[in-house]
């Protein structure tokens, strides 16, 4: 795989050629403070710049907030005819920061294992991800250093890293190389030196730092079932299911099935869902096996740090972004729930 050396012209001119071909998002600033990622239309909308993570992550453009999964419809001979609603739409994610890729990889896992999703994957395989590395800490929220996210590139097929006012242009996969090619870059062979130099121009500590290896956090949160720290971490939540909706490793969703008039065919839509919200563990006969807001939280954190990291063999499936904590109109933060679970170092 190459590597090349471009001016910043030259980045935008060549992601414009792109945007030409096919649809591209880039994060562009929406009101004071916010991002969003949006479509390319212009050079303008291409800034490379501190910038704080998207209220919506990169990874819901693959899982969207709501999506048709299938129409069917009832033949004279009573046979039913279901046809799947695939998105074939190619796209590209550009500058997608390092904690960002690690979510879509994290859920590439998810949804490929056991009955493979199609409506995820058929998504997935037609987007190129391009990502931009972080220099510094996007702010006082994030601690993806320490849930070992801020040099995940794999799920990339592109990564660009700002040098002195350059870019460092490497493509990871054959297809980042056929978004290169035509590309007027100059190419260099000394990448890996350059990318030790931008790293060791990174703050020390990057961002927040829980008080303990990232691969120890399972177990630890594992031994904390009836610990007082859910309870603590709670007083204040109105269970809104805000940091469900922005995180980018959250995908629970509801299913529903709707009939037309004629009883004949009808349609299958798949929501976003949350475990936060009331109602999200509610069967029938209205039992409820979360009803508090405690045990939510609780179950919220074991997802993160317990029971996805067990089962596909990594520390973490929070990937330390702080959007849950930005949203928050309460200001309750996972990184201060784990830390107390951390110091409180306590089996139960």
């Amino acid at each position: 795989m190459k590597a090349y050396m471009a001016t910043l012209g030259e980045v935008q001119q060549w992601m414009i050629h792109l945007s030409e071909k096919m649809p591209l998002f880039f994060p562009q600033k929406v009101g004071e403070v916010n991002y969003q990622f949006r479509l390319v239309e212009k050079m303008e909308d291409i800034q490379f710049k501190h910038y704080k993570p998207t209220i919506i992550p990169p990874v819901k453009k693959l899982l969207p907030a709501e999506e048709e999964l299938l129409r069917y419809d009832t033949k004279e001979n009573g046979e039913i005819d279901v046809q799947p609603i695939l998105d074939k739409q190619p796209r590209i994610l550009a500058g997608v920061r390092p904690c960002d890729i690690k979510s879509i990889f994290l859920m590439d896992e998810v949804f490929s294992d056991g009955e493979a999703d199609p409506y995820y994957l058929t998504r997935r395989e037609r987007t190129s991800i391009i990502g931009y590395a972080c220099k510094s800490p996007c702010d006082n929220m994030s601690f993806c250093e320490s849930v070992d996210s801020l040099y995940h590139t794999e799920g990339a097929d592109i990564m660009i890293y700002m040098i002195d006012g350059e870019f460092l242009v490497e493509e990871l996969t054959e297809k980042g190389k056929n978004m290169l090619n035509g590309a007027d870059f100059v190419e260099i062979h000394d990448a890996a030196a350059k990318k030790v130099g931008f790293q060791v121009k990174r703050p020390e500590p990057f961002g927040r730092q829980f008080k303990a290896p990232v691969g120890s956090l399972p177990e630890t949160v594992k031994t904390h079932w009836k610990s007082p720290v859910w309870d603590k971490h709670v007083a204040t939540c109105f269970s809104c299911g805000s940091c469900n909706l922005v995180c980018p490793t959250c995908y629970c969703f509801d299913v529903k099935d709707d009939i037309n008039l004629d009883v004949k065919s009808g349609n299958r839509t798949r929501s976003w869902d949350a475990c936060m919200v009331p109602g999200f563990a509610e069967v029938a006969g209205g039992h409820n096996f979360r009803p508090k807001p405690a045990a939510r939280q609780r179950h919220r954190i074991k997802r993160k740090f317990e029971y996805l990291p067990m089962r596909y063999g990594h520390g973490s499936s929070c990937i330390g972004c702080g959007r849950c904590g930005r949203q928050c109109t309460s200001g309750i933060d996972i990184f201060d729930i784990v830390q107390d679970l951390i110091a409180e170092g306590v089996t139960v």
